[in-house]
């Protein structure tokens, strides 16, 4: 199975002239010749459930959801819905019930700016499924991988998790300098080793206090138990503002 993590940034890079969004069409298009999946599942920073259950979307449209607010007017006119896999996605939240995980079947979310963004650069046509993390566990959120992975067996379904791995918004609204977390070093170093049991580890030390990563980083934490992965492949990194960095890596 091949999963991908990839930071959808600020929603201002709709309109900025970076490189991460010819990243991002590169990657999907590179995904879809190679894989031609006909699902995506999307774990997205900003679905949070704090109810502790796992909610995945079951309605036939995911609507988009343009979650932020104050920024310029123009940013307000772009959106991306997209169908839903309604049958995965119930079989999803059969397999995570059997598992013993806390997961129920909602309609009240669609694709918030974590997901579309990404969704509309790299896989856009493509069917969705929308699950929520947690503010539980990495254990947690890789279990759910393994469900997801559990109910798309046989099927060409693909993983994209979304976030960044730095996250520090005061760096980003105080006009900090640009340049790389010492937690972006070391997670960096742990997935070019592949050693990902020590990545399961990082909420314990003191740089991810200090790195703030969005989401808890579980997103990539469900990706993993997705692929159970042999590899990771770092296909892009940038730190384009201050406090906030860009990651992107292909699992197998």
């Amino acid at each position: 199975m091949i999963g991908l993590f990839v930071s959808h940034g600020s929603p201002t890079i709709l309109v900025e002239d970076i490189p991460w969004k010819k990243l991002m069409r590169e990657v999907g298009e590179k995904i879809r010749s190679e894989v031609n999946p006909e699902t995506v599942v999307v774990i997205s920073p900003h679905f949070i459930s704090w109810s502790g259950k796992h909610l995945v979307e079951v309605q036939e449209k995911l609507e988009c959801i343009q979650d932020y607010y104050g920024f310029p007017d123009e940013l307000y006119k772009f959106c991306y819905s997209a169908d839903n896999d309604v049958e995965l996605a119930r079989q999803i939240v059969s397999a995570g019930k059997k598992a013993g995980l806390e997961v129920e079947e909602d309609s009240s979310w669609g694709l918030d700016h974590g997901a579309w963004i990404p969704l509309s650069y790299m896989f856009p046509g493509l069917r969705v499924v929308s699950i929520s993390i947690t503010d539980g566990t990495p254990q947690e959120h890789y279990k759910l991988g393994e469900v997801i992975a559990q109910a798309s067996s046989g099927r060409r379904v693909l993983i994209l998790g979304t976030g960044s791995p730095t996250h520090r918004l005061d760096g980003l609204y105080l006009g900090i300098k640009p340049k790389q977390s010492r937690f972006d070093q070391v997670l960096m170093g742990l997935l070019k080793e592949g050693k990902f049991d020590e990545i399961m580890e990082l909420p314990k030390t003191k740089m991810w206090v200090e790195a703030q990563p969005e989401g808890l980083l579980n997103p990539l934490y469900t990706v993993l138990g997705f692929v159970k992965p042999r590899k990771a492949e770092i296909l892009g990194y940038d730190v384009p503002w201050g406090g906030v960095s860009m990651l992107a890596v292909r699992f197998e």
